[in-house]
């Protein structure tokens, strides 16, 4: 595994700003961790650059339909990006799922006060620092929500960080950081470099994604089938 000050010193290396067993100085270094912890903060805006959606189990209060979740929330958490359709509630051990709903389709609701023991929406608002969930009807009993989220991947807080994340993260990290580095030490950008740092992000990307398939309702004829001859 590598720290952040090892991403540095090779994002350098790539870029010929720096050989073999130099150091970088202390004011190098920390120019360094703010370049590479702004990168990754961008790469939080591209979705499929973050491998796995986060869960968050939150204790609902009867009465109570918002929670608030980030750094300084309710439930103390990175900022979630967006929230997955996969949440749901969980009262008494049986599962229930929740329909996200935009902030104009809830506006919508006349009587935003009525209780179910069994909400069936979810409005994420995206506050900062703290996001909002706000459910829909109010919870009138005791529930879970499991609360699945994107959310960005760890910045560095100190050069001494490890870093630790799936096969393929730590060159993509490499090559991009060194296109973000270039400019700031004067140097310039071999196309192999660029290509390099574009194909890494791009086999992440295809890692991470999940396709979508298309499903029709039941009474939604299917048309006919060569196979079966139905």
């Amino acid at each position: 595994m590598a720290t952040a000050l090892d991403l540095m010193t090779r994002a350098l290396r790539i870029i010929k700003v720096y050989g073999t067993g130099e150091i970088l100085s202390d004011v190098e270094a920390a120019d360094g961790l703010v370049s590479l912890n702004a990168m990754l903060e961008d790469w939080a805006n591209e979705h499929l650059m973050i491998y796995a959606a986060t869960l968050n189990s939150i204790t609902l209060t009867p009465a109570l339909a918002t929670y608030t979740v980030g750094p300084t929330g309710t439930t103390v958490t990175a900022r979630p990006i967006s929230i997955d359709p996969g949440t749901y509630l969980e009262i008494n051990g049986i599962s229930y799922p929740l329909e996200l709903v935009t902030l104009d389709e809830y506006n919508q609701v006349t009587l935003k006060t009525l209780a179910s023991s069994i909400p069936q929406y979810l409005l994420y608002t995206p506050n900062f620092p703290d996001a909002s969930v706000t459910l829909y009807p109010v919870p009138a009993t005791a529930a879970t929500l499991k609360l699945w989220s994107w959310k960005p991947l760890s910045t560095f807080a100190t050069l001494t960080d490890v870093v630790s994340l799936p096969p393929g993260y730590t060159n993509a990290i490499v090559y991009n950081l060194a296109e973000y580095l270039a400019p700031e030490f004067g140097a310039d950008i071999h196309i192999s470099v660029h290509t390099k740092a574009s194909t890494l992000k791009k086999k992440l990307k295809r890692t991470n994604f999940t396709p979508m398939f298309l499903e029709f309702p039941d009474a939604v004829p299917r048309g006919f089938n060569i196979y079966t001859g139905e």
